[in-house]
């Protein structure tokens, strides 16, 4: 068996922030989570429901491991 951990990364939108800061963020979740013993699954730009179009908003990153 395996569980599953989901970590969301907003996707800032600010004057001050550079483009790719929100993907470094993901970048050192993962490094840290791997650390831990997570798994990288995947990362996943889900679509904006409320506006109903596909800009992208956050980052979702999917993780797993064995149980023990």
């Amino acid at each position: 068996m395996y569980e599953y951990k989901f970590v969301e990364v907003p996707i800032e939108r600010k004057f001050s922030v550079k483009t790719g800061d929100s993907f470094k963020e993901c970048q050192d979740i993962i490094i840290k989570e791997a650390v831990n013993g997570w798994r990288l699954v995947q990362v996943v730009i889900p679509p904006n429901e409320k506006m109903g179009v596909l800009a992208a908003y956050e980052y979702q990153i999917i993780f797993e491991r064995e149980n023990k």
